[in-house]
C-alpha cells in the first residue's frame, strides 16, 4: 500500500500556538497595568498590585515585564502610538478637517486607561531611558500638532497664530480630559471629544 505523504507545513489543530498565547498574555498585563496606573498614580501602583487585578503571582508577572517602568513605558508607548496612527482625510479638504480628526483622536485617547497614563506620566519620575521613551512619544506629537497647525495658516484654514503656542493650547485642553474624565458617567468619550474639538476649531477659524 502506497504511503500518504503529508504535508509538512500543515499545522495540527491539537497544537498549541505558544507566540499567540503570550502575546495575549501580554496584553491583559498591559491593559492591568494601565487600569492600575490610571487608578492610582504610577508611584503608588506596585506590581504586585497588577498581579493582583490579574489573579497570578508576582513571579509570573516577571515573565512578561521586567519592572514597573517596564511597564508604565510600555502603557505610554502604545497610547503613542495609537495617536499616531494614519488617518484617513480628504486630499482636497482644509487642513483644519485634518488637525480636527487628529485632536478628536487624541481627546477619545485621553479618556481611555492607556491614554491618561501617557498623558499624566511626567518623564522625570523614570530613569533617563524611561522618561526619554515618554518624551519623544510626547514630542512627537507636539510636533504633529504644529505643523498642521502651520498648514492650516498657510492654506487660510486657520487663523493667523502661534503654532508652537496653539500647540500647547489645543494639547493642554484635551490632556486636562484625562483628570477628570471616568467611564461610566452620564456622557460618553466620543461626546465629550466632540465637544471639546468643536470649540477649540471654532477658536481656530480665521476671523
Amino acid at each position: 500500500m502506497p504511503a500518504v505523504n503529508v504535508a509538512k507545513s500543515a499545522k495540527s489543530p491539537w497544537t498549541r500556538d505558544r507566540e499567540a498565547e503570550r502575546e495575549q498574555k501580554r496584553e491583559a498585563v498591559l491593559q492591568a497595568a494601565a487600569a492600575a496606573f490610571a487608578d492610582a498614580g504610577y508611584h503608588r501602583t506596585s506590581l504586585d498590585d497588577i498581579a493582583l487585578r490579574l489573579g497570578i503571582s508576582k513571579p509570573t508577572l516577571y515573565y512578561y515585564a521586567k519592572n514597573k517602568e517596564d511597564l508604565i513605558a510600555a502603557v505610554a508607548t502604545r497610547a503613542a502610538e495609537q495617536l499616531e496612527a494614519p488617518i484617513s482625510a480628504d486630499p482636497h479638504a482644509p487642513v483644519i478637517a485634518e488637525l480636527r480628526g487628529f485632536l478628536k483622536r487624541y481627546a477619545e485617547i485621553a479618556a481611555t486607561d492607556f491614554g491618561r497614563c501617557f498623558v499624566l506620566l511626567n518623564d522625570s519620575d523614570l530613569s533617563a531611558e524611561g522618561g526619554a521613551r515618554v518624551r519623544e512619544g510626547k514630542g512627537r506629537i507636539d510636533r504633529r500638532i504644529r505643523e498642521l497647525v502651520a498648514r492650516g495658516i498657510d492654506d487660510g484654514s486657520i487663523g493667523p497664530c502661534d503654532p508652537k503656542l496653539t500647540a500647547f493650547m489645543l494639547a493642554g485642553a484635551i490632556n486636562g480630559i484625562s483628570s477628570w474624565y471616568k467611564e461610566g458617567g452620564p456622557v460618553g468619550a466620543s461626546t465629550v471629544a466632540e465637544i471639546f474639538v468643536n470649540q477649540m476649531m471654532a477658536g481656530l477659524l480665521p476671523r
